[in-house]
């Protein structure tokens, strides 16, 4: 059972609000963006007292996963292989391990600690060798030669598209289809 956090309550008393039959309109219509303005916005500015990059890193992953749900995209979160903790792949640790051209890993920065994030990176391609195939979602853009997004409107909703043009390739599953119909 997970825990009970401000974010994620937070998260979930906004997406309450806005409605799934909104939310589901906006994702069949690749309205990421906007997706991204009436949700994370004002999660985000509505948070005190946490430290920045772990409350926008938390704030990401929390979205990500509820999305991502809604979309059908599999994925598994929250996984240690061989000591290396992973905190989102895409489709799962089996293909990871299968065939690393078939997954992407996610890493939720939730440091300023730059060379600690590098060190996890590090760590991560030894399960994930493809830099290619290790996505970044962090506060600040960070020069590193793996893909990388900005928990900001425009990036986070690149983010979105390129997760579907990556299923789409992959064949993974049919998008435009989600759990509820409306």
């Amino acid at each position: 059972m997970s825990e009970s956090s401000p974010i994620k309550d937070a998260l979930y008393a906004k997406i309450n609000d806005i409605g799934q039959e909104e939310i589901h309109q906006l994702l069949l219509n690749g309205k990421f963006s906007e997706l991204f303005e009436k949700i994370y916005e004002p999660v985000i500015n509505g948070i005190e007292d946490i430290d920045e990059y772990k409350k926008h890193g938390t704030l990401a992953e929390s979205l990500t996963h509820y999305l991502f749900t809604e979309m059908l995209i599999p994925s598994q979160r929250k996984v240690v292989f061989e000591n290396i903790e992973l905190d989102m792949i895409i489709p799962s640790m089996a293909e990871l391990q299968k065939d690393s051209h078939n997954s992407i890993v996610i890493v939720f920065v939730k440091t300023s600690n730059i060379e600690h994030v590098k060190q996890r990176i590090e760590n991560i391609k030894k399960v994930q060798k493809e830099d290619r195939n290790i996505w970044t979602i962090s506060k600040e853009y960070i020069e590193i030669p793996q893909s990388r997004y900005k928990t900001e409107k425009e990036s986070f909703g690149n983010f979105l598209k390129d997760t579907q043009n990556f299923i789409k390739t992959k064949k993974r599953n049919k998008l435009n289809i989600f759990k509820t119909d409306f």
